[in-house]
């Protein structure tokens, strides 16, 4: 758990100066890139309408490959130690791709008032990495 701590402290130590990087990875060492289809399952409307106007030729219903994601806004989060250490963000977008159910990557970006272009971020992370 110390090595973890640490390694995250360094990280925003090393990405201080950058406004909001986007932190991404494959949760699975069998990494199926490049995919050629995708099924779009986001339940909120900004990222589907998103997702669908950069992924529309690779979109597929049939596609075992799906991709969901969330916009999570921090000040509705009532953890005590995040409100004592404040934050220079207020939310973050999250997309995850699945196989079968079984998600295989994820990527994220913190955002500070702007949802959209922490939205385009980990659009741009996902199509560099994964298709």
């Amino acid at each position: 758990d110390r090595k973890i701590i640490l390694f995250v402290f360094v990280g925003f130590l090393v990405n201080g100066c950058e406004d909001h990087p986007v932190y991404s990875g494959f949760l699975v060492d069998d990494n199926p890139t490049p995919l050629k289809c995708i099924k779009i399952v986001s339940f909120d409307p900004k990222i589907t309408k998103a997702l669908k106007e950069e992924l529309s030729e690779l979109e597929d219903k049939n596609c075992s490959y799906s991709i969901n994601g969330y916009i999570h806004h921090v000040d509705t989060c009532n953890n005590p130690q995040v409100k004592s250490l404040g934050a220079d963000f207020n939310g973050f977008v999250r997309l995850k791709v699945s196989n079968k159910g079984i998600p295989i990557y994820r990527v994220q970006s913190d955002f500070k008032s702007d949802e959209v272009a922490a939205l385009k971020r980990v659009i741009i992370g996902l199509k560099r990495e994964i298709f």
